[in-house]
């Protein structure tokens, strides 16, 4: 199995005064993020459906909040079609990523249309969940909080499906990869 490559790109330390993020910059060499490419994340498909219509995009922006109760956190944004459904429908699914599943990563974050067309899943409480997911979870909404141009999104599982143990899906240094073990 291959590694992901290091962050050869991030420059020795130096103050974020001294390059203030820029966010239009064309290159995205902005000091924000090269610092957020030095954080390997899993990579996950947040569902949703409404009116018959299921919708779904990549997020790396997810974690745990709590166990007792069992919450997690995901970060939508605010121009996101998911992120209207599930505030409407209230309910949203989550889809852990496998480490082979590079090519769903990508459909779901740059698809035109309908993503879920050639995609199989399935619905549970009427949420779609990926059929090929490592692991998957439909939540509740329980509370969302808009910051900057995206909003956090709490969620509550009721569900929980896949559980497969397969190597997962990350991002490092911009790149997708399984995770090398």
């Amino acid at each position: 199995m291959s590694r992901l490559p290091l962050p050869q790109d991030v420059a020795p330390a130096h103050s974020a005064q001294a390059e203030p993020d820029a966010p239009d910059r064309p290159d995205g060499s902005g000091t924000f993020h090269r610092f957020m490419r030095t954080w390997a994340t899993g990579i996950t498909v947040v569902t949703s459906r409404r009116h018959g219509r299921s919708v779904g995009c990549t997020v790396t922006a997810f974690t745990s909040v709590s166990l007792r109760p069992a919450l997690l956190l995901v970060s939508l944004a605010d121009d996101s079609r998911t992120l209207a459904t599930l505030r409407a429908r209230g309910a949203f699914g989550v889809n852990v990523l496998a480490g082979d599943q590079t090519t769903l990563a990508t459909h779901f974050a740059t698809a035109p249309g309908d993503r879920f067309a050639t995609v199989p899943h399935h619905l549970i409480d009427g949420v779609p969940l990926l059929d090929a997911a490592l692991a998957t979870a439909v939540c509740r909404v329980e509370r969302t909080w808009p910051v900057a141009d995206h909003t956090l999104v709490l969620g509550r599982p009721s569900h929980y499906g896949a559980l497969r143990e397969l190597v997962p899906l990350i991002r490092f240094n911009g790149v997708s990869g399984p995770l090398a073990t």
